[in-house]
């Protein structure tokens, strides 16, 4: 049985077949025993099918369901990546501010030949470069969690498009099984 949302679970098939099966067991009661034996024939490997149609549609559904709580994780690590990427760019241009604002003062103490401002400056300039390789690497992490992300979504698609498949074959095998003729002389299997 396909509810309105689109998804089937291996439950839900099932049911639907022992409901199919109870109710031909019921018209076969009320109908005379004449049956031929191609609708007996057409019967089974339609059953077969849609069982094996269900039970893939319900494993595909999960594993949609995984790929899309993997995806909303990478994506929150892509923005917390990203705001610290943010912090640190506004930190590392305080720095270089800093940096050229000390050595104006440098430039203007070196008359006086102040040691410990030139190594102040040093410091900084060591602080920024690396600021700046952190950064660089920070860059390549969202670079790479977003192309990852993009992966999974592709993934996502894919398998979107793999349950619509199923669905629609379901759902084909689901008419094709309405069609069988009243007539079958079975007994439900439970």
């Amino acid at each position: 049985m396909i509810t309105d949302e689109g998804s089937c679970s291996g439950p839900q098939v099932r049911y639907c077949l022992k409901s199919l099966r109870e109710q031909m067991a019921a018209r076969q009661n009320n109908n005379n025993k004449n049956c031929c034996d191609a609708c007996v024939n057409l019967f089974f490997p339609l059953q077969a099918e849609s069982e094996l149609y269900g039970i893939r549609l319900a494993e595909q559904s999960e594993r949609l369901q995984e790929a899309e709580k993997h995806s909303e994780e990478r994506g929150q690590r892509v923005e917390e990546l990203q705001r610290l990427l943010a912090r640190m760019e506004v930190e590392s241009s305080v720095l270089k501010e800093k940096m050229v604002a000390d050595e104006a003062e440098l430039l203007q103490l070196k008359a006086g030949g102040c040691a410990e401002l030139e190594k102040e400056v040093a410091i900084l300039k060591e602080k920024i470069h690396q600021l700046d390789d952190m950064l660089k690497s920070q860059q390549r992490k969202v670079r790479h969690m977003i192309e990852q992300l993009q992966n999974s979504r592709t993934i996502i698609q894919e398998r979107d498009r793999v349950i619509r498949d199923l669905e629609e074959k379901v759902a084909f095998l689901e008419a094709e099984v309405r069609n069988v003729p009243q007539c079958l002389n079975l007994t439900p299997d439970e």
